[in-house]
């Protein structure tokens, strides 16, 4: 008799737009849709500090339609990570992936990666994004990410890898005691995780490339922004030391 699996899917929000919640539903069950039978998934939304865009109506609506749903929000915007870290530290699954609530890579990419994770063993499995990706992002954006994947080269070189920002990630139980180290509130946490989990020799790593679904279009980046990802960088570095 096959085990259970039990798989928890984290999705972070803040101020999503009108119609969200039917998109996190449609997708979620086309990823389900292709999981073994034996697969126990739970979803968890983890809102961060919205103003708006998560109403109660919102919420009951995918408790209706989710055998397996929890919520988890907090009063303050704090960044994605923290709001990552809240959330995977409440789960209790054998295994995790996270990814933003509208799904926006495609669902090969996902089954790929659960695959990796339950059949193959390995502890954390990272989605690098395909060139296509960067063609596709607004000017400051694609500045920012070519930057910092070459930086990443020249700091960081034993790095599993250095396209680190794929908002696609999974691992099992000891990768998810690696993740719960990072310090990073902001967009920077993906890239702290992996510098972490790249020391770990008892990790096994894998890398799969992700490709976006159409129809996503990507926000802008402000200079603001990336001040306070470049600070989050040598703060990277220097807790690496």
């Amino acid at each position: 008799m096959n085990r259970t699996t039990k798989l928890d899917v984290v999705h972070p929000c803040y101020n999503p737009h009108e119609g969200w919640e039917k998109e996190l539903l449609h997708y979620y069950k086309i990823f389900v849709s292709q999981l073994p039978s034996q697969v126990e998934v739970k979803l968890y939304l983890v809102d961060d500090g919205s103003i708006r865009g998560v109403t109660e109506a919102h919420l009951q609506y995918l408790r209706e339609n989710i055998p397996a749903f929890e919520y988890v929000t907090y009063s303050q915007n704090r960044g994605k990570g923290f709001a990552l870290r809240t959330a995977i530290a409440k789960t209790q699954g054998d295994l995790i992936i996270y990814t933003d609530a509208d799904y926006p890579y495609r669902m090969e990419n996902a089954w790929e990666m659960f695959r990796l994770l339950n059949d193959e063993n390995y502890d954390v499995v990272l989605g690098v994004r395909d060139d296509h990706y960067y063609s596709q992002l607004p000017f400051l954006r694609k500045i920012f990410s070519l930057s910092l994947r070459t930086m990443n080269h020249v700091f960081f070189p034993s790095m599993f890898v250095k396209d680190t920002q794929s908002g696609l990630k999974g691992f099992n139980q000891k990768g998810k005691d690696v993740f719960l180290k990072t310090h990073i509130n902001s967009f920077l946490f993906d890239m702290e995780f992996v510098v972490l989990a790249s020391r770990r020799k008892d990790l096994r790593l894998a890398k799969i490339q992700v490709h976006v679904r159409d129809g996503i279009s990507f926000s802008q980046m402000s200079w603001k922004t990336i001040k306070q990802e470049l600070l989050s960088f040598q703060n990277i570095f220097s807790r690496s030391k």
